[in-house]
């Protein structure tokens, strides 16, 4: 147990290091559009579902920045088995975009402990560029994936990156919506 500990105190030594040169090589104008996207969306007269889509893009263009300092790639799927929560104009996104239809009736279901979504196929997500809000916003900053996996991954704590305004954004789509609940994603689809 000892040794477990040592690694990960290690561990997150790096995730800190990873965290603080992200943070300061953050480009000016990525920051700034992070910084008035709820403002932005807010007040832009448009329909609720291209507001989210508009918040996906800044979180795409985050994430081109964010890649550099991750292990996160095709092919890591330990966190596609993780809680997977959706709301409705996520799960409409889905819809419209992939064409994969939900669930008649959405059923709570019992199941085991990391269960894959629905959407993992041959290791990797099948509906990227439409994966919910919890999906874009999951990523590690550790050297390795091994953090993430099930065993590890509620056992050990790491720095977690934040967007203050990403997430005021997607809560404010969510009450626009007029359905603000969320559901697992296994049990819609």
């Amino acid at each position: 147990m000892q040794k477990q500990e040592q690694i990960y105190e290690s561990a997150n030594e790096v995730a800190k290091s990873n965290f603080k040169k992200l943070s300061n090589s953050m480009p000016v104008e990525l920051s700034q559009k992070e910084a008035k996207i709820a403002k932005r969306l807010t007040k832009a007269k448009m329909p609720v579902l291209r507001k989210l889509n508009r918040l996906y893009e800044l979180m795409d263009e985050l994430s081109a920045h964010v890649d550099r300092f991750t292990p996160c790639s095709k092919g890591c799927n330990h966190c596609c088995t993780y809680p997977v929560t959706v709301s409705e104009i996520e799960i409409q996104n889905i819809e419209n975009s992939t064409g994969v239809k939900r669930n008649a009736i959405i059923v709570k279901q019992e199941r085991g402990k990391f269960t894959p979504c629905p959407f993992l196929k041959n290791g990797a997500c099948s509906i990227y560029d439409a994966r919910p809000f919890v999906c874009r916003m999951h990523v590690t900053i550790t050297e390795t994936n091994e953090w993430c996996k099930p065993e590890n991954a509620f056992e050990y704590s790491f720095p977690l990156l934040s967007f203050t305004e990403i997430n005021k954004s997607y809560d404010l789509i969510r009450v626009e919506s007029g359905k603000p609940s969320l559901v697992d994603i296994r049990d819609v689809f």
